[in-house]
């Protein structure tokens, strides 16, 4: 950025301060506290040590159990290490494993990034794009295609996860998810991950009517990652709602 653009850059900013002050009755030194506390720890974290917590301990030890499993916890949890550690475990025993996804593209995702993190074994990706080793020891598929195979009774994995789980609440596409929980064979240990499960008992009861065995649940509410809420507003830019606490104007409540 050129010295001309730089400062042309210091006065707009200047500018729009004064305007966000003078619009909701605020000083300047107050949206620049607010900012810098909204943005605070942004970035990349320190380096530590991993230590699993104690609700993926426990579904994991669920899952190894041979037991239905639901798994429901905010987004960021770490919900994705009970599912690669449990498949680690059941491809180390000889047991297939498949894992569905609501979508092409993050099934796609999860496709190279599982062929990276299980490289010792045959990893193939089943949607209705693609098929590339589709009898490998680990599947990764749209839960459509995995429905379609309990259809045709041709579903023979020893682990069956189901990530965003949530969407047998969904109008058009639920009846998907409902059908491939109820058709699943009962010898196979199901593992359904979910963050947004409003009646996580109500779930859990109707798995284990539907699949006539336990379901285990295990409900994470801590959220590792903090949520902070703020407006973008036209020509002010970023607020974060906290400078409204000591505004004449909140648009919150307009």
């Amino acid at each position: 950025m050129t010295k001309r653009w730089s400062r042309k850059f210091r006065r707009q900013s200047k500018s729009l301060m004064k305007y966000q002050s003078a619009s909701y009755g605020l000083e300047t030194k107050d949206i620049k506290e607010a900012r810098r506390e909204f943005f605070r720890g942004i970035g990349k974290p320190e380096m530590t040590e991993f230590k699993p917590d104690p609700f993926q301990l426990q579904a994991i030890d669920s899952v190894l159990n041979c037991m239905d499993t639901l798994v429901v916890a905010p987004t960021g949890s770490g919900k994705t290490y009970i599912a690669i550690s449990v498949i680690n475990i059941f491809l180390s025993m000889g047991i297939s494993c498949i894992y569905t996804t609501p979508l092409k593209a993050l099934s796609n995702t999860k496709y190279v990034e599982f062929r990276e993190q299980f490289k010792n074994y045959r990893v193939g990706i089943l949607t209705g794009d693609r098929k590339i080793d589709t009898d490998g020891d680990l599947i990764v598929a749209t839960t459509e295609i995995f429905r379609n195979e309990t259809l045709r009774h041709s579903a023979s994995w020893g682990l069956v996860v189901i990530d965003e789980a949530h969407y047998l609440s969904d109008p058009q596409r639920g009846v998907v998810w409902e059908e491939s929980i109820i058709l699943c064979p009962k010898d196979s240990t199901l593992l359904l991950l979910s963050a947004t499960i409003g009646n996580p008992n109500v779930f859990r009861d109707w798995i284990s009517f539907a699949r006539e065995k336990p379901c285990a649940l295990v409900l994470e509410t801590r959220r590792p990652v903090e949520l902070r809420f703020g407006v973008l507003e036209k020509g002010a830019g970023i607020l974060p709602l906290s400078v409204f606490d000591k505004s004449k104007k909140n648009p919150c409540k307009s």
